[in-house]
C-alpha cells in the first residue's frame, strides 16, 4: 500500500509508492481548489496511513476509521486516472475561462440606479402568514364525542 505520492517535473512523471504515471502535466499536479491541490487532497484519503490530526477540541476519531484495505485497489487507479483526466480537461479550459472573464469584465456594466428603476433590487414583502387550514374529520374515534 502506497504511502508517498510526489511529482518529477522534468519527466511529467506522477510517482504514487513504486508506481508512476507518465505524460502528467505540471498544471494538473499544481490544480488547487480552495487551496488545497487536489491530487494530494484525493491521494490523502487512499494512502496507507490516514490518520488526520485532531483540530482544535474535537473528539477523537472513530475507530471504524481503521477499517482500510491493506493493498492499493484497483478501483483507485481507475479513481486515479479519471481525476488525472478531469483536472487535464479543467486545465485545457482555463485560457478560454480567462478570455470570458476579460470580456465579462470589460463589457457594460449595469449601474445601481439602473437596476433600482427596473426593480431588480426589490426586495419582496414578507409574506403574511397562512391562515390556518380548516381540519377535516379526526380519524380516531373518541368515546367522549359519542
Amino acid at each position: 500500500m502506497p504511502d508517498t505520492i510526489d511529482y518529477d517535473p522534468a519527466n511529467k512523471r506522477l510517482i504514487v509508492g513504486n508506481g508512476y504515471i507518465e505524460h502528467v502535466e505540471p498544471a494538473v499536479w499544481n490544480y488547487e481548489v480552495s487551496g488545497k491541490q487536489v491530487l494530494l487532497h484525493w491521494f490523502s484519503y487512499r494512502k496507507k496511513d490516514r490518520e488526520r490530526p485532531i483540530i482544535g477540541d474535537r473528539r477523537p476519531p472513530s475507530v471504524l476509521g481503521d477499517l482500510q484495505p491493506d493493498h492499493w485497489l484497483a478501483e483507485y487507479t481507475t479513481e486515479l486516472i479519471n481525476v488525472l483526466n478531469v483536472l487535464a480537461l479543467l486545465v485545457g479550459l482555463e485560457p478560454a475561462q480567462a478570455k470570458l472573464l476579460e470580456k465579462i469584465c470589460s463589457g457594460t456594466l449595469i449601474s445601481g440606479s439602473d437596476l433600482r428603476s427596473a426593480g431588480a433590487l426589490e426586495v419582496p414583502p414578507k409574506s403574511k402568514k397562512s391562515k390556518k387550514v380548516p381540519r377535516g374529520p379526526d380519524l380516531f374515534y373518541h368515546a367522549e364525542s359519542k
